[in-house]
């Protein structure tokens, strides 16, 4: 089946975020809620139409998307016969609020419809006593997690006769077109996240107040040591809401059998009681007074400055979570025998929970990664410990675990296997060339190169500039079709290396060390850009600074809808050196701009770069220019790499047509007199500071082409040159030298 309209009912927070995510993923989408005033029937949908289509802050990807949201209510659209694939309810909360909804929305449905209940409390089997034996085969859950742009997570919750088809129907378009990772989970309180994420957070906070653990040191010991968020466990009640997580519990203890795992936790229950419900009501666990943040003190029901934790066990761990894993399996001492009772009760609570919650393991981990943003799941941890001493070790402390565990004689995972429901890249590989410290050039699909920026935090390295360059040469003299080029990790590239710059100005060595890598960098991403055969980019996440200039180089992209591209050098007084400046004049000076304005256009591209401004979306990042209309943008970033193969593939067996190199006509002087002018008035308006003024006008005279009249012919090459001057300079400069170390300490721009 295939889904293209959908019919949203609920415009509440989350029903507005379901029908924003179905817009961006290019359905057709109504949004419908009840009438409270007759006078304006459609209160309550246009307000969300409003808001997802707010030109500030939109939800949208692209406002040309609007026109395909509408918006209306039960009583006047909920009549006669309807079109939609798909229904998604987010209604309230109330059982008879839903089956009064889905009364009207069966008169109107079409045969094959899907319908979906996105309820996160409510069993799906209570929902669905409206249905007919014929409708309830299409019916099930459909939990989108919070925000649904956002989490991956998707928990289709089947009835025992919903059909098959209509399960891998819904599954299908939320992985495939909607870009989510689903997991099929039982009709059971909580269904599979919130159950099994909800015990480990009441099981560690139950503890932590049995022990006397405050609050920051509860976080310390539960955060990122061991692959869960940095919030630690209160700090994430804080982030989801502690009301929600107390409700939840409650609910829990109900449940016969559960009661055992879910206990009262006095802290959470007083904060509920005061109305500190997190961070949607400014104060929970924690509160932000100014610039501080304090934590709750239980014995002065008062808010505290935070205290440094002296755990030694913390000193232990690493950005290694397996060695993390062994370092508190191992430990003897009070933090450490708290840290390993959190991991063995989440372990034993998941394996309860196979096949209660989920029929495979897996489901539970990709739950917990997908939907609560662990970097691993529990049965992945499991494995990291050791599989067997950790099965010995619970045995031995807790008695009897669950028969599959007692019967499990090998690990949950085979080597290099994952929760991912796609082949993974290093399946792909058929032949490796190289594997060298920052890059590594394997063959798949028997002639098409797959080249894999690998180097520290995937930053654009003078070494894996070479690299480019050589793969580049063996793409063109041998007999390889395309190549593809990708980065694992949640970011494609955020730039080149800060400490070798810092390094550089402090040796009073500038221009020997910095200037030859900039040369290498440009010759890199020129043989890049004008290869003999076709380059796909894959990239996802952030691409920042050298990352943005080598996407902007790239023949072709496929991008997954969440890259956040931008050249951002002037945060730390810099201007892009890749050659990135050079690319954006190219594309607006190289075009027939009959209905455009040149100036007007690089105006716009001057002051994205001088605010170092970072696309929110791969949407934007084509409207800020930095990717055009022959990229692709896919809304499922796991197959962003299997996206590129086969576009390079296609690109391959089409005639391809390099890039020719080109000159065009410079805006020369009458361009950096604008944009003068523009600095002026936001210098003087105290807008922009002295540096900041500098820079972006070195910035306006590169992409002026230099000191030259207007009509002056130039080439890339030759703005190349122009940005390495400047930015040599830059880099020289004490101020810049400022920005540079403050980001290196502190993460954050300096506005000097």
């Amino acid at each position: 089946m295939t889904i293209r309209k959908a019919t949203v009912l609920g415009g509440g927070v989350m029903g507005s975020q379901i029908a924003a995510l179905l817009v961006n993923a290019g359905l057709k989408v109504k949004i419908l809620d009840v009438v409270i005033d007759k006078e304006d029937p459609n209160k309550i949908s246009r307000k969300s139409y409003e808001t997802i289509t707010d030109k500030k802050r939109p939800h949208l990807f692209d406002l040309d998307f609007a026109p395909n949201l509408t918006y209306g209510n039960f009583d006047d659209d909920l009549q006669g016969e309807d079109d939609s694939d798909i229904y998604i309810e987010a209604v309230k909360e109330e059982l008879d609020i839903k089956h009064n909804v889905w009364k009207l929305v069966k008169k109107v449905a079409k045969d094959n419809a899907l319908f979906a209940t996105n309820t996160s409390g409510i069993p799906i089997e209570y929902i669905a006593k409206v249905f007919s034996d014929e409708e309830r085969q299409r019916f099930f859950g459909m939990h989108f997690f919070n925000p649904p742009r956002i989490m991956k997570l998707v928990e289709i919750i089947p009835l025992k006769d919903t059909a098959e088809e209509s399960v891998k129907a819904a599954q299908d378009f939320a992985e495939n077109k909607l870009g989510k990772g689903v997991v099929i989970a039982n009709d059971v309180p909580g269904f599979v996240a919130n159950r099994v994420g909800t015990q480990t957070m009441n099981d560690i906070m139950h503890r932590a107040e049995a022990q006397g653990i405050s609050i920051s040191d509860t976080d310390a010991l539960t955060g990122r040591s061991i692959g869960r968020p940095s919030t630690g466990t209160y700090g994430l009640s804080d982030l989801v809401g502690i009301d929600i997580a107390v409700t939840v519990t409650k609910g829990l203890q109900q449940v016969p059998g559960e009661e055992k795992f879910f206990h009262d936790t006095k802290i959470a229950e007083k904060l509920v009681e005061n109305g500190a419900l997190g961070r949607k009501t400014k104060a929970g666990f924690y509160k932000k007074v100014k610039n501080q943040i304090l934590v709750f003190d239980p014995k002065s029901n008062d808010y505290v400055e935070q205290s440094k934790p002296e755990f030694p066990i913390l000193g232990k761990f690493s950005k290694d979570l397996k060695a993390n894993m062994d370092v508190i399996f191992n430990a003897d001492d009070a933090a450490g025998l708290f840290m390993w009772e959190t991991m063995r009760n989440n372990f034993y609570y998941s394996a309860l929970n196979v096949p209660k919650a989920a029929s495979d393991y897996k489901d539970i981990d990709r739950a917990l990664v997908w939907g609560f943003n662990w970097k691993k799941g529990p049965f992945q941890l499991w494995d990291m410990m050791g599989f067997e001493r950790v099965k010995e070790r619970m045995k031995a402390e807790l008695g009897e675990l669950p028969s599959w565990i007692e019967e499990r004689t090998e690990p949950f995972y085979g080597n290099e296997e994952t929760i991912e429901r796609i082949t993974p890249v290093s399946q792909l590989i058929e032949s490796e060339i190289w594997n060298r410290e920052d890059s590594n050039l394997s063959v798949v699909n028997t002639d098409q190169l797959l080249l894999k920026l690998q180097s520290g935090n995937n930053i654009i390295s003078d070494g894996f500039a070479k690299d480019l360059i050589e793969a580049v040469d063996l793409l063109e003299t041998e007999d390889f079709s395309s190549m593809v080029l990708y980065a694992d990790g949640r970011n494609f590239s955020v730039g080149a290396n800060l400490y070798m710059m810092k390094k550089a100005h402090e040796m009073k060595q500038v221009d020997e060390l910095v200037g030859p890598a900039i040369d290498t960098l440009h010759e890199s991403f020129s043989r890049l850009k004008y290869a003999l055969k076709p380059v796909v980019t894959a990239v996802q996440g952030r691409a920042l600074g050298g990352g943005c200039e080598l996407v902007l180089h790239s023949p072709f992209v496929v991008a997954a809808s969440e890259t956040y591209i931008g050249m951002v050098e002037a945060g730390v007084g810099l201007l892009p050196s890749g050659g990135g400046l050079a690319e954006m004049s190219d594309r607006i000076l190289s075009t027939n701009h009959k209905t455009d304005d040149k100036q007007q256009s690089m105006s716009d591209v001057l002051m994205n770069i001088g605010m170092a401004k970072v696309s929110t979306n791969a949407y934007e990042a084509k409207r800020y220019g930095y990717l055009r209309d022959t990229d692709s943008i896919i809304l499922n970033t796991e197959k962003r790499v299997e996206a590129a193969l086969n576009k390079a593939r296609l690109e391959s067996e089409m005639n391809y047509i390099p890039k020719p190199k080109d000159k065009y006509i410079a805006l020369g002087s009458d361009f950096k007199a604008l944009a003068q002018g523009m600095l002026d008035a936001q210098r003087l308006g105290h807008f922009i500071s002295d540096h900041d003024y500098d820079i972006t006008l070195k910035i306006a005279e590169v992409l002026s082409g230099g000191d030259v009249p207007r009509n002056t012919y130039v080439n890339q090459r030759y703005l190349q040159k122009q940005e390495k001057v400047r930015f040599l300079e830059l880099l020289n400069n004490e101020k810049t030298y400022a920005r540079i170390s403050y980001m290196l300490e502190t993460g954050k721009p300096l506005r000097n």
